[in-house]
């Protein structure tokens, strides 16, 4: 017997009425959040973010800007250079006989004004041999050693297209500003809160991603500004919503811990404000190409030892509305604290969506040169069996890889 539509249907409609009751009641809530949120002053709320302690949600410190506010941009400069360095990856497959993984980088670097060009580029990169597969302390004596695969080979992609955007950023010609895009967030959450060993997060963070942010901040110049952003399409975030509830509750982190949740409350002025998220709160604020304050994220981990997470050169952030959606923006600390740099990463990115239709141009044609499709990687698995079975090795496959490709109905 199949689904039942008739007690669905029933069951759906009553579902919707209760809905629609809860939707009147929470914007009516949401509408009233926002009013007691833009009249606090950047003074208190800075105060009560920057004191608050330990929460059961997360919350950002907010700065001089204030809580909440809408930031026009200033107009982009007639002559500058955009570039962006996207990535994708096919992980190391257990069913294939050859135990390897391969990163794809693509980019595109555009350059507008009198002389206007662009140029696009895509280079894979396969992993066969185990220095390359696996990541091992400096240790000679030990015999620990952890499989980039899964999350980990997420992140040293990440890692990986950060190293390359700053190679192209130290190729370029001229003195043009630039805007350097990294699509997605560089926080590292995954890593950091995962069980990963110590030596696995000191390579990554300390040993290759630092570096090549350093190498980005010292491309900058007084005649020719690099911003770098990464931005990430319809965020899901709600630190920005936590500092909202901070500001407008004023109890102390252990009263919050022993009567508030992530999303509840049993306070009043607190769980009033309770229940949203920062996308909502600024699709409110924000016009076509304002961005929001800056703040600074509280997300920063806590399991490793000092210097072994990112910190807070990279846990700034803002948000814009790119005219058909709202972005977060994250940028480095040496960006987030130069106001002019700050206004010309505003100024060019929202260009850049402009231009895109909503989305900054160079990450989406970055993303068109790194991207692997589903084709790309049945003919890897066959280029992998190919090569295997030439040079006279085992050609196995899993039985269940084969399953797949031989249904038996």
């Amino acid at each position: 017997m199949g689904l039942d539509f008739g007690q669905t249907a029933r069951q759906m409609m009553a579902a919707m009425d209760g809905a629609t009751s809860s939707r009147r009641s929470r914007r009516q809530r949401f509408e009233d959040t926002l009013d007691r949120a833009l009249g606090i002053s950047p003074t208190e709320a800075a105060d009560r973010t920057a004191a608050s302690g330990r929460r059961p949600f997360v919350f950002s410190r907010t700065g001089p800007e204030g809580l909440l506010g809408s930031r026009e941009p200033e107009a982009a400069p007639n002559d500058w250079t955009a570039l962006s360095v996207d990535g994708s990856h096919i992980d190391v497959d257990r069913h294939l006989p050859l135990r390897c993984h391969l990163i794809n980088l693509g980019g595109c670097v555009i350059t507008y004004g009198e002389v206007p060009a662009c140029e696009t580029f895509s280079e894979p990169s396969l992993a066969v041999d185990d220095a390359d597969l696996y990541l091992r302390p400096d240790d000679e004596e030990s015999l620990d050693e952890t499989l980039i695969s899964g999350q980990l080979l997420g992140a040293l992609r990440t890692v990986r297209e950060v190293e390359r955007l700053a190679d192209a950023v130290d190729d370029l010609t001229g003195d043009h500003p630039v805007l350097a895009l990294l699509d997605g967030t560089l926080a590292f959450w995954d890593v950091q809160r995962g069980n990963y060993p110590n030596y696995v997060v000191d390579h990554l963070i300390n040993r290759r991603l630092r570096p090549a942010l350093a190498r980005l901040e010292a491309a900058s110049r007084p005649d020719r500004p690099v911003v770098v952003a990464a931005y990430t399409s319809k965020p899901q975030t709600t630190e920005v919503a936590g500092a909202v509830r901070v500001a407008l509750c004023g109890s102390d982190a252990t009263e919050c811990t022993r009567r508030c949740s992530a999303r509840r409350s049993d306070l009043m002025q607190c769980d009033g404000a309770a229940g949203f998220d920062d996308r909502e709160l600024f699709e409110a604020v924000l016009e076509p190409g304002h961005r929001s304050p800056v703040y600074q994220s509280g997300r920063l981990a806590s399991r490793f030892a000092v210097g072994l997470t990112l910190g807070e050169e990279w846990s700034h952030f803002y948000y814009l509305n790119s005219g058909t959606e709202i972005g977060r923006v994250e940028t480095p600390a040496w960006v987030a604290s130069d106001p002019q740099l700050l206004a010309l990463s505003h100024a060019m990115l929202a260009k850049q969506c402009e231009l895109g239709f909503g989305y900054p141009v160079a990450i989406s044609e970055a993303h068109e040169q790194a991207v692997v499709t589903g084709r790309d990687r049945e003919e890897f698995r066959k280029l992998a069996l190919m090569l295997v079975e030439q040079n006279g090795m085992p050609t196995w496959e899993s039985a269940k890889s084969v399953s797949k490709r031989l249904p038996w109905l």
